[in-house]
């Protein structure tokens, strides 16, 4: 089975270069469905998937995503839960979980809530009413991510999984987050396999199955709730914690990121206005026009999306 080197697009990203020495090769990986994804479920495996990035518009990078698989053989290159995903051994519900890891917090003076808009960020997408999603909370232990364990050494430990999506929470420089990293939130999205590793669509919707999710965000930022945000006299720049949980939310419940992006006075900005654009544009704590439609889109017809 080939390896996959895993490069990161631009140098001030973590994970340089990682190896996953288990995952199928995304080029000949076709999407397996129907009787023959079904056939041994046992036998299925995890994989890193991709990664969706939120980035600070001063650094002139905009957020991008780092695919890890891909099934090219597929012109739908989405990706997204089952329902009643029987491999999901984490979960004892229908619906999907979440979990917010507790203490994996900042200690900026200007947060005055993190636990809050940990959890408020998943339920102000689950509050449209074009949706049937239904989310459960799942109690976290406070042990470390599946994904900050796999980019330090310790390979994909299914014992770590919590929830189909967990707010992991703030990490400094490490093996996620590199000095001067330009990303403020990354969603991680694991894929599952087959015997073979191939990736799986045993819903048969047309999307790769995905297994779980992790959200992290970078502490080397400063950060508020409180209302503060932008260039402060001291020389910071504060981001509002709110509108990046709320649109790395959106990525764990499936959300892309859309509008154009170009840069005005040496500053990128996205075009239109939405909380899943992906370069930060100031506060923005309600999901617009274009966020709707894409949640309500994929989730209307939950469980049969």
């Amino acid at each position: 089975m080939a390896a996959v080197i895993l490069v990161s697009a631009c140098d001030t990203e973590p994970s340089a270069v990682s190896t996953l020495s288990d995952a199928p090769d995304s080029e000949s990986s076709p999407l397996v469905t129907g009787d023959k994804a079904l056939a041994d479920l046992s036998s299925h495996k995890l994989v890193l998937g991709v990664a969706e990035y939120l980035t600070d518009p001063a650094s002139g990078e905009a957020g991008r995503v780092e695919w890890f698989q891909k099934d090219l053989g597929n012109a739908n290159l989405g990706h997204d839960f089952v329902y009643n995903d029987p491999r999901a051994t984490w979960d004892d519900v229908d619906d999907l979980t979440f979990a917010v890891k507790q203490g994996a917090t900042s200690s900026d003076a200007n947060l005055t809530n993190q636990s809050f808009w940990f959890e408020e960020s998943f339920r102000i997408w689950e509050s449209e009413q074009c949706s049937g999603l239904v989310l459960e909370e799942n109690v976290s232990t406070g042990n470390t991510g599946v994904i900050e364990t796999f980019f330090a050494g310790g390979g994909i430990d299914v014992s770590l999984i919590e929830a189909d999506v967990t707010q992991v929470g703030f990490r400094g420089v490490g093996p996620l987050f590199a000095p001067g990293s330009s990303t403020l939130g990354v969603a991680y999205t694991l894929f599952w396999t087959d015997a073979s590793g191939n990736l799986t669509d045993i819903d048969g919707n047309g999307k790769i199955d995905a297994a779980f999710r992790e959200i992290y965000y970078n502490d080397q930022y400063t950060w508020a709730d409180d209302g503060t945000e932008g260039p402060q006299a001291n020389g910071t720049y504060v981001f509002d914690f709110p509108s990046v949980a709320i649109h790395e939310a959106g990525h764990g419940l499936s959300a892309a990121h859309f509008g154009s992006i170009g840069v005005k006075d040496g500053f990128l900005f996205a075009k239109p206005r939405a909380v899943m654009n992906a370069v930060y544009g100031g506060t923005l704590r309600d999901l617009l026009g274009r966020d709707v439609g894409s949640h309500c889109s994929n989730w209307a017809e939950w469980p049969y999306n």
